[in-house]
């Protein structure tokens, strides 16, 4: 990796990096289509942003790779629904166990059908809710909120 050292006067403006916004659409898509935009942040020198525009294409594809690695919340919400239907008998243990650390050692995907069968069973009463999993008040809260759980 190497660094040279570059004046103010070399770049676009007054920042030292510049915002600049890729809109992604399939070829071929029909009119009307929703662009996804997505934003990258670049070195605002004039050679770095000469650099990205003779070079736009390379850059698009490294945006496309981030974009399919990136997760997606339809992926957790079709496993929370498979793992949902088969955990009504932990539920019952649960309760009889107080719970005990379980929601730390679960994936997102079964944290979410853990949280929604209890929420279920107990008619959304929290309290109860934090008796059977063994977790307090503000940890219920936060896993509701990160795993998208409506209130």
């Amino acid at each position: 990796m190497a660094y040279r050292d570059r004046s103010t006067n070399e770049r676009s403006g007054s920042y030292a990096y510049t915002i600049m916004e890729v809109r992604l659409r399939k070829k071929g898509a029909p009119e009307g289509t929703k662009d996804d935009l997505r934003f990258m942040t670049v070195d605002s020198h004039w050679d770095t942003l000469r650099f990205v525009q003779d070079n736009m294409d390379h850059c698009v594809g490294n945006v496309v790779r981030l974009k399919r690695n990136e997760p997606t919340g339809r992926t957790i919400d079709e496993s929370a629904k498979l793992f949902q239907k088969n955990l009504e008998p932990l539920v019952s243990t649960l309760a009889a166990t107080q719970g005990q650390g379980v929601m730390d050692k679960l994936s997102a995907s079964l944290k979410k059908a853990l949280l929604l069968l209890v929420m279920e069973r107990y008619q959304s009463d929290r309290e109860k809710a934090c008796r059977v999993l063994g977790i307090s008040r503000e940890k219920l809260e936060n896993e509701l909120k990160l795993c998208g759980v409506a209130r």
